[in-house]
């Protein structure tokens, strides 16, 4: 039994339309946009550039476009920040802004240079241990003196707390270096005396913003015990 044939209508027939027909081809969604229009428009519609967005503050206070600025100039800013706030540790003139804008490379270098000036001072078979303990101590020590003056109600940031214990060990770096090079106890005695005081009168000095009230005792203590912790294993050593 043959199967029967479907035949097609002409009138049924249907034409597929051809892309380059520009008679059926379709109009392509608009995909063009304004991005930094719609980011950048503030109240009144205006658009900004990239340099407002990007220009923003940012962690620490800073206030400066580093992307398309060289890599050197941004190294070069942040050491001259360094130094500039080492400057106001060793002579604290106008502290009231001092180490507003907290940044964590200056007391990571003098955290390091006094661990590994602690670690030339060691024997050889301790040199690693020396190391290992200096930058735990002062890493856990400030973390635990910034606490500490939190809890007790203090308005500090806790980064911009770290950040002044970090370069108030700048004395005591100075210390251990002359330490290093005098080996003579009548003259690292009254060096690290010196550092550890300058230490402790430039920390308690920078946090006397943290209105503490009548707990300000309970918050310097932990500040002198700490630098002169550091300042006993300058000497013992």
């Amino acid at each position: 039994m043959s199967r029967p044939e479907q035949f097609i209508d002409e009138d049924d027939s249907f034409a597929i339309d051809s892309p380059f027909d520009s008679n059926t081809a379709t109009k392509q969604p608009d995909l063009s946009g304004s991005i930094g229009g719609r980011l950048g428009s503030g109240a009144g519609g205006s658009s900004a550039g990239p340099q407002s967005l990007t220009s923003n503050t940012l962690p620490g206070g800073y206030h400066t476009n580093t992307l398309d600025e060289p890599i050197l100039t941004t190294i070069g800013r942040d050491f001259s920040k360094v130094g500039r706030k080492t400057i106001q540790v060793l002579y604290p003139k106008g502290r009231n802004d001092a180490l507003q804008e907290w940044d964590l490379w200056g007391p990571l270098f003098f955290c390091l240079s006094l661990a590994i000036i602690m670690s030339f001072l060691a024997p050889d078979q301790q040199a690693s241990a020396v190391f290992t303990g200096v930058f735990a101590l002062v890493c856990i020590g400030s973390c635990v003196v910034t606490l500490n003056c939190k809890l007790l109600g203090g308005h500090v940031s806790f980064f911009q707390s770290v950040c002044t214990l970090g370069y108030c060990i700048s004395p005591m770096a100075v210390a251990s270096l002359v330490t290093l090079l005098a080996h003579r106890i009548f003259v690292t005695l009254p060096v690290v005396a010196v550092a550890v005081g300058w230490s402790i009168s430039a920390a308690i000095g920078f946090l006397a913003g943290a209105q503490l009230a009548n707990r300000r005792l309970l918050a310097v203590y932990p500040i002198c015990l700490f630098y002169i912790c550091i300042g006993w294993i300058i000497i013992i050593s």
